[in-house]
């Protein structure tokens, strides 16, 4: 025979704790500094590396309310977002990052989202910790364009074939 307190607590069940005996947990000492230092790598104060889509950027529909982009509208922030990307300059290099050949690829969303892939001519390149920020940093600025994000990629490794028949005559490369 079992007892009442097994009965009422069938097996694997919780057991209720007696209110009366919790203790409270005493109060924890939180630096609130850290609050204001910003992630790794961003001074105090700098923005989120991810901040919300600006929805103000996109064409609205006959109520006034944001709508997506169409396919045309989004191919013309496409050829924008690469007319922009052929200002974007690699400071040893007096040639654009497009005609460079480090962009792999450009993808616009229809919210007006735009993803980048790109590298750099070496993993040990001194700019490498500036010049995806500059990308990213153009792009949005770009009308229609509600969020850009830029993926520093190494593979394949970039090579002087990717380039332009224009970078190569700019830089005497044939």
């Amino acid at each position: 025979m079992t007892n009442e307190t097994e009965q009422s607590h069938p097996e694997g069940a919780a057991k209720l704790v007696d209110p009366d005996k919790v203790k409270p947990l005493p109060p924890i000492d939180v630096d609130h500094s850290l609050a204001q230092r910003g992630a790794p790598g961003q001074s105090a104060g700098a923005p989120a590396k991810n901040p919300t889509p600006d929805a103000a950027k996109l064409p609205t529909d006959a109520a006034g309310h944001p709508r997506d982009l169409t396919p045309a509208e989004a191919r013309a922030v496409n050829e924008s977002v690469i007319e922009k990307l052929k200002t974007v300059f690699d400071p040893e290099i007096p040639v654009n990052v497009y005609e460079l050949g480090l962009i792999y690829g450009v993808s616009v969303g229809f919210k007006g989202d735009v993803h980048v892939r790109m590298t750099l001519t070496s993993p040990a390149c001194p700019v490498a910790g500036t010049l995806p920020g500059e990308v990213e940093s153009k792009l949005k600025q770009l009308e229609r364009v509600t969020e850009a994000k830029v993926e520093l990629v190494w593979d394949p490794p970039w090579n002087k074939s990717m380039m332009s028949e224009a970078a190569k005559l700019e830089l005497n490369v044939m």
